[in-house]
């Protein structure tokens, strides 16, 4: 086995925006202190027609340089085998890819058959999914593709795990829990200083990352309206809505919420995520359907509760009463319930006080070292 092992990063990279970029970047940036790695980005990663979104380009500064040759066109084949021929340039044991929705299936299943069959790299797939929250016909058939050219997995959770097992039954996988996002706690400041910012006082409930439909908002705000008059908070909803926001703003004027909630309809930049969760006291993800969460790891990198429901892998990382409050999906209800338990009992010094006794929990090394020894098999280790 060579002292240094060579590693190729495939997925979307700055100035692309989102999390899944700022994954890789980490990523990126561990596994070059002790080995070769190159990175291949997109060149387009959808058809505007596709993306829901305002842009697909981050507003903000990088903060890891990854150097990325941005070759691939989603839905050009062509540039396929433009990226392909740069992985055989660079030649890496293994091949890495973040796999989180089946769109990409044609494009990562080409140049996955090309690698293999031409360079001999093995080919790693971290899974942030494998059955998509929102699904259509064809996922099945291309996640199938893609994953028939596949050596190793890493699952981010035991839910994916599972539906990983039922895709593909023989897949070679380990599954590591989605390590901290403490990334972003360079933005963290006084949660008072925060708030001022922000325009808010009192007591800030959070509700972070884009805004559809299984992620719950519209539970969030119910709950909210009924515990609102006896909590006294301003909730915050960050996040770029990937839906129309009207049935959300009639909502908000049915239920009489008024300026207490503040709606921010945008994608937030790496150079603000620290002003939202610094001010907030606790974050409510009501999802009505997950895998695994990002900003779950964003809240415990900033030591905040999370107060979220038994869905998927949520509660592999939210343990109640310890960490935060879990409650059942879709139950506005006993969210209002959470919410008023989490004020009224006076729950944050504990929570926090166990957040921060189990920060190590989630750390990138566990991930660190199944990469390196997948990527060791394939370079005769």
């Amino acid at each position: 086995m060579p002292d240094k092992l060579r590693f190729c990063i495939v997925g979307p990279a700055y100035p692309l925006r989102g999390g899944i970029a700022q994954y890789l970047a980490i990523l990126y940036s561990l596994l070059e202190k002790d080995h070769d790695v190159s990175f291949v980005s997109f060149k387009r990663q959808y058809p505007s027609f596709l993306f829901p979104g305002e842009t697909q380009m981050d507003p903000g500064k990088p903060r890891i340089d990854v150097k990325p040759a941005a070759l691939i066109d989603s839905i050009n084949p062509l540039s396929w085998y433009t990226a392909f021929r740069y992985v055989k340039k660079v030649r890496p044991h293994l091949l890495i890819f973040k796999w989180w929705i089946p769109f990409f299936g044609p494009c990562y299943a080409s140049i996955c058959f090309l690698a293999r069959k031409l360079t001999g790299a093995r080919v790693l797939f971290i899974c942030d999914n494998v059955i998509p929250h929102e699904r259509r016909v064809v996922d099945r058939i291309l996640t199938k593709l893609a994953f028939a050219q596949v050596d190793y997995f890493v699952t981010l959770s035991n839910a994916v795990l599972r539906d990983l097992k039922s895709v593909k039954p023989g897949a070679v996988a380990v599954e590591i829990a989605h390590p901290n996002y403490d990334y972003f706690t360079f933005g963290r400041i006084e949660s008072e200083a925060a708030k001022r910012r922000l325009g808010v006082d009192g007591r800030v409930i959070l509700f972070f990352g884009y805004v559809r439909p299984y992620k719950g908002v519209r539970y969030l705000l119910e709950a909210f309206a009924k515990v609102k008059e006896r909590v006294k908070a301003t909730l915050l909803v960050v996040g770029e809505f990937y839906e129309p926001r009207e049935p959300y703003l009639e909502l908000i004027d049915k239920l009489g919420l008024g300026k207490s909630v503040v709606l921010v309809d945008r994608y937030v930049s790496d150079e603000e995520v620290g002003l939202f969760f610094s001010a907030a006291d606790v974050v409510v993800l009501p999802y009505t359907s997950a895998t695994q969460s990002g900003v779950v790891q964003i809240a415990f990198a900033f030591e905040k509760p999370v107060i979220s429901t038994r869905v998927g892998g949520i509660p592999e990382v939210v343990n109640d009463g310890v960490n935060g409050i879990l409650i059942p999906p879709s139950d506005s209800e006993a969210m209002a319930g959470a919410i008023e338990t989490f004020f009224g009992g006076n729950l944050s010094d504990t929570l926090v006080k166990n957040i921060r006794e189990n920060s190590s929990a989630y750390s990138w090394t566990p991930l660190v070292e199944a990469l390196e020894h997948f990527c060791s098999l394939g370079a005769g280790g």
